[in-house]
């Protein structure tokens, strides 16, 4: 795709990928965030996502929601059973949906410790 675009570091940000449509990709370019794959249908992500997953170096992929929903379920599944990286959904223009597991979720299956809870 041409408008795919990786770079090695090793700043926290290098362990970041965000794939999704162009609003997505153009808003975390614009918070500095450079790794980067556009898409432009669920199809496209999913393919790209199979290929990330099998060889991932980052940590963290910011998908798009909506995309994510779209996905085979099978894929969904393996998603949800991965401790590394964690797939952090976001809602495009038309809102949030129901579906989506909460950050803090997410978090904590991938670490294994609740960072956001609090002390009693």
């Amino acid at each position: 795709m041409e408008d795919e675009k990786l770079v090695e570091g090793k700043n926290f940000k290098d362990a970041i990928l965000v794939l999704g449509d162009d609003a997505l990709v153009t808003g975390f370019r614009l918070a500095g965030l450079t790794n980067s794959i556009k898409v432009d249908n669920a199809k496209q992500a999913e393919e790209k996502l199979n290929a990330i997953l099998t060889d991932s170096k980052f940590g963290i992929i910011v998908l798009n929601e909506k995309m994510l929903n779209e996905m085979d379920w099978r894929l969904r599944k393996k998603i949800d059973n991965l401790a590394k990286p964690v797939i952090v959904p976001v809602p495009d223009k038309t809102g949030a949906s129901t579906e989506g597991e909460s950050l803090q979720k997410l978090v904590k299956r991938a670490i294994g410790i609740d960072l956001l809870a609090k002390k009693k």
